[in-house]
């Protein structure tokens, strides 16, 4: 069974992944400060260098040629979406145009509906996504020292198993999550949020400079009690800054358990675009009682708390970050809008991706995990008796009767003192002439070998890692040697 380890870090604060018997280890920091985003129902997709795109003047037309049933006139626009562009994917190898948004009177990229038919009704029956996900950056680009540790990670059986809740934030759409796994944190382990200090007036995030010189904001975490909301937490990989480098992020989605999920606190979609149109169109009941308005400061129960309590976000850009200038970096501000974070801190710039609700504010370090988890990645629990017997792996898979092999030997012969006229009733005798075959070194081909059979009654069975390379994830494992045997050549 495979093992690996690696690392990943950002301000030189460092992660730790293992994975040992298809189990994994995930040991960051904890209070480890999040940001929020929604995304909007819309998958981005790039053209490829070099190729044909869509023409600014046909946008509208090339959207509708994916959701219509009769493409009449529009087979051309199709086409070009769906041979010349692609969503940003670390598992496919397309060479994209990035730059701006229109180059020469093309589109470099647009932006379609999961409905579009470019995603071949994979989302035709989807949830309404209408939750946001709470994110933090672990890793660097490319993740350089984590490489074949997440590979074997996102190649498991339960790598991109999502949850309701998940579902529910889009965490199932792997063209904008390429890969995601979920986790279970440790019991010493939680989510804390900043309820503030009980001053309604101080605890709350001042907006300019006039009110940061009249107060100072009033802090305090208290950790959430996850017997009254539901919690999926998640590490996912992402390209990042609306290019292709990929990273990988802890995340978690949140919803309140005091509220039926059509009331929830937390719940929000924009009653506007293509994707609230064509959502309307195929679920019109699911999303008639949707807040349609985003909510600020989500409500959150708190342990040996009765009442649900305010959170407050930061005007930083996160508790750990008081002197991000001091040390190199740009920015320190929370950005507090959603959108493509790439341009930070300058411009417009948002807090996350270009799929993302601008509405929907980053609520910065609001919100706290602690990165101390652990995940199962076969698929199966170690409780399920038919898991790891002999006769589960190859070549006996599928079959009740496994041959075993021995040298001959009396194996259990007593021959302490103590013993002395005792028979030991466990010991198997495997010789013809019940002799002690003594070492005979490195040469071995002369003694005696004997065959025979143990039935197991039931068939077993063992989980492979990517086993019907449904994952879509390409493993590279790299050639490891072995310590010498003192006996080979």
């Amino acid at each position: 069974d495979q093992s690996s380890s690696g690392y990943m870090a950002t301000h030189s604060t460092h992660r730790f992944l293992t994975i040992h018997e298809q189990t994994a280890l995930l040991v960051g920091e904890g209070k480890h400060g999040v940001w929020r985003f929604q995304e909007n129902g819309f998958i981005r997709v790039y053209r490829g260098k070099g190729r044909k795109g869509v023409p600014v003047e046909d946008k509208e037309a090339a959207i509708d040629s994916g959701l219509m049933d009769d493409k009449a006139g529009r087979e051309d626009l199709f086409d070009t979406l769906r041979f010349n562009y692609s969503h940003i994917d670390v598992n496919v190898e397309f060479d994209y145009a990035f730059g701006e948004e229109i180059e020469k009177g093309y589109l470099n990229w647009i932006d379609l509906p999961i409905y579009h038919a470019m995603f071949e009704q994979k989302y035709e029956d989807h949830d309404p996504i209408d939750l946001p996900v709470y994110y933090c950056q672990m890793s660097s680009p490319n993740y350089p020292h984590m490489g074949l540790t997440w590979h074997l990670m996102k190649a498991s059986p339960n790598a991109n198993k999502v949850g309701p809740l998940g579902k529910r934030a889009g965490m199932d759409i792997r063209e904008n999550f390429n890969d995601v796994v979920r986790l279970t944190q440790f019991p010493d382990a939680g989510i804390w949020a900043n309820i503030g200090q009980g001053n309604p007036d101080t605890d709350k995030m001042p907006n300019n400079l006039r009110e940061m010189k009249e107060y100072n904001q009033t802090v305090h975490y208290e950790r959430i009690d996850l017997t009254k909301m539901d919690a999926e937490v998640y590490i996912m990989e992402r390209p990042y800054h609306n290019k292709s480098e990929s990273y990988l992020f802890m995340t978690f989605v949140m919803v309140d358990k005091f509220n039926g999920p059509a009331a929830s606190k937390h719940s929000y979609i924009r009653p506007h675009g293509r994707y609230y149109e064509e959502l309307r169109k195929r679920k019109p009941g699911a999303i008639s009682n949707i807040n349609t308005t985003p909510n600020y400061s989500p409500p959150v129960m708190i342990e040996n708390e009765t009442e649900a309590k305010e959170m407050y976000g930061l005007p930083a850009y996160g508790h750990h970050h008081m002197a991000r200038i001091k040390h190199g970096l740009t920015g320190g501000g929370c950005p507090n809008k959603g959108g493509d974070i790439g341009e930070y801190p300058w411009g417009h710039a948002g807090s996350a991706f270009a799929m993302n609700y601008e509405e929907i504010t980053p609520l910065c370090d609001g919100f706290l995990i602690d990165i101390k988890c652990w995940a199962e990645l076969q698929g199966r629990p170690w409780t399920e008796k038919d898991l790891f017997i002999a006769n589960a792996g190859r070549p006996y898979r599928g079959q009740e009767t496994v041959t075993y092999q021995a040298h001959a030997n009396v194996y259990g012969e007593f021959t302490d003192p103590y013993n002395e006229g005792k028979t030991n009733p466990h010991k198997v005798d495997f010789t013809e002439d019940g002799e002690i075959q003594h070492n005979p070194g490195c040469d071995t081909s002369d003694v005696p070998v004997v065959n025979w059979n143990i039935n197991f009654g039931e068939l077993k069975n063992i989980t492979d890692i990517n086993p019907d390379d449904s994952s879509h994830v390409l493993l590279r494992i790299p050639k490891r040697e072995c310590v010498k045997d003192p006996c080979s050549p």
